[in-house]
């Protein structure tokens, strides 16, 4: 049972780390590269109507897809000898991208027939008196339903690396992920819970941090305040520092932009945006490469459980039989 030891020294050493975050980071950058590009041609379409949020969601899967890619690439490098960084691991997981859209998108497609399949349920409310009651007698049942689908699809995030790792056919992750549940399923729930709510509030904690310094940053560039995009001026967040610096400075509408032609403002707005884009991907980037490795460590740990159990089943049971 040595080889279950989580190696957390070798896993977080300096060298393995940088190279796991710079893979991380690649990743990152491609998924919101996709996302804005979607977003972008979302904007040739009229706001708000069916295909403007199509081509939006199809974006945000694609990008999502990405991030689960890379998670991907970091479990094979964990699970490489001595953490190596081996590119066929990346190259691997770029040339069966198909079956990472394949294994998301199956599971979106699961979690919409459940809908249609409760908008069908809901179809009881028409029936008079009868039906509202129905409905509501069915409040609990329809929640846990969901809330159900919500942690599968949790758990199915934590163990997706292991599923798609040597994937040779759809039948060996269908048998993969009968066996994970079977014999782990309480240690897969529980981390997943914990794991991604610590994450979640990681983000949050980053966030809160980055719109701080965005505040600071947006007030000592009052100069330039007309070349600020409209994500960065809601972004910032006012403070001690950003009062003192109002104080000090100009207050923006003193200061005019007519001096300068359209053309160079904008410049200087895609300049801004594009440099707050790396800035947020490369400090978003740490927490999910932290995240990455420590739930690859995890899931490699379990699998070599379950492999360790199964092997030890199959020796009880020939000693059995030579036995008899």
């Amino acid at each position: 049972m040595g080889t279950n030891k989580l190696n957390w020294e070798q896993t977080f050493e300096l060298k393995h780390f940088r190279q796991n975050f710079l893979i991380t980071w690649a990743y990152v950058s491609i998924a919101i590269a996709i996302f804005l590009l979607f977003v972008f041609l979302a904007g040739f379409l009229p706001a708000r109507n069916f295909f403007y949020y199509l081509i939006q969601n199809v974006g945000i899967f694609l990008a999502f897809t990405v991030v689960l890619a890379g998670y991907s690439a970091i479990f094979g490098i964990v699970n490489s000898p001595q953490n190596a960084l081996r590119m066929e691991n990346v190259k691997w997981t770029l040339k069966n991208f198909h079956y990472f859209l394949g294994i998301s998108l199956a599971f979106i497609i699961i979690f919409l027939a459940i809908v249609f399949v409760e908008i069908g349920i809901s179809a009881i409310s028409y029936i008079p008196l009868v039906g509202p009651a129905i409905i509501t007698l069915l409040t609990i049942p329809l929640f846990f339903v969901n809330f159900i689908c919500i942690l599968c699809g949790v758990c199915l995030f934590v163990v997706f690396p292991l599923l798609v790792w040597d994937l040779h056919s759809i039948k060996e992750t269908v048998k993969k992920l009968k066996r994970i549940f079977q014999h782990k399923w309480l240690y897969v729930l529980c981390y997943a819970v914990v794991s991604i709510s610590i994450l979640l509030l990681a983000m949050q904690l980053i966030f809160y941090l980055i719109r701080y310094a965005a505040g600071i940053t947006k007030a000592a560039q009052w100069q330039i305040h007309y070349a600020l995009p409209e994500m960065v001026n809601r972004l910032g967040m006012s403070s001690l520092f950003t009062d003192i610096l109002s104080q000090i400075f100009p207050r923006p509408q003193t200061v005019s932009p007519a001096t300068y032609s359209v053309g160079f403002v904008n410049v200087l707005k895609y300049i801004i945006g594009i440099s707050y884009t790396i800035v947020f991907s490369f400090i978003a980037t740490f927490p999910l490469t932290m995240y990455f490795l420590i739930s690859s460590q995890y899931i490699k740990n379990i699998w070599q459980e379950i492999e360790e159990k199964s092997i030890e089943k199959e020796i009880t049971e020939i000693s059995n039989t030579n036995t008899m």
